[in-house]
């Protein structure tokens, strides 16, 4: 499920990506590199907790449809054990709140789905953004006109090492929200101790 989940992301970012990059190595002079994405979405730090956070949640979101969805069944079952026992207006009774049950199902059904695709969606585009400003660092510090994306099956069929700059970018987005964390534990620290003060 994560494999599936974490290619998901790579595919979103795949298709909106449009910035490559790299070393000299052709003949017009122009120097591209490129990062593994999938070596990039495992090794970024940050963009892993939020995918567990995210796979934990649809993990939850299953298992209680599993259990809506047990439930729902036992009743039906239930219910045609039953049904010969039972008045018209008692069958039709039950079959409407069974009915109603099912329907209940299926609406939360469809929300979980929309919500974690909107996760989903949000998570990659976060990555995405972090990933562009690790490239205006990077093409400027590798005088680079190109990077590209490179997936393991993908259109690229080959690809020297030597223009793997995945790990500096790696480098640069994990110092960036270490950064980022410890600027917001200042912030809250520096809050609670205003807060404090002004009490």
């Amino acid at each position: 499920m994560k494999k599936f989940f974490v290619a998901a992301i790579g595919l979103s970012l795949l298709a909106s990506c449009s910035q490559p990059a790299a070393v000299e190595n052709t003949q017009k002079g122009i120097r591209l590199a490129y990062v593994r994405i999938d070596s990039l979405q495992s090794q970024y730090t940050y963009f892993q907790e939020l995918a567990n956070e995210l796979q934990a949640e649809e993990q939850e979101i299953v298992a209680d449809l599993q259990r809506r969805q047990q439930t729902l069944r036992e009743n039906i079952a239930l219910y045609q054990q039953e049904a010969a026992k039972m008045t018209q207006s008692q069958r039709n009774a039950n079959e409407a709140d069974l009915m109603r049950v099912q329907q209940q199902y299926q609406q939360v059904e469809q929300a979980a789905q929309e919500r974690l695709m909107r996760k989903q969606t949000d998570l990659a585009n976060m990555l995405k953004a972090d990933m562009d400003e690790a490239i205006a660092v990077l093409k400027e510090d590798l005088n680079l006109d190109f990077i590209l994306l490179y997936e393991e099956g993908g259109q690229i069929i080959y690809a020297n090492d030597e223009f793997d700059i995945t790990a500096r970018m790696v480098e640069m987005l994990n110092e960036s929200a270490e950064a980022t964390t410890e600027e917001d534990a200042e912030a809250a620290s520096s809050e609670a101790a205003d807060s404090a003060s002004a009490e």
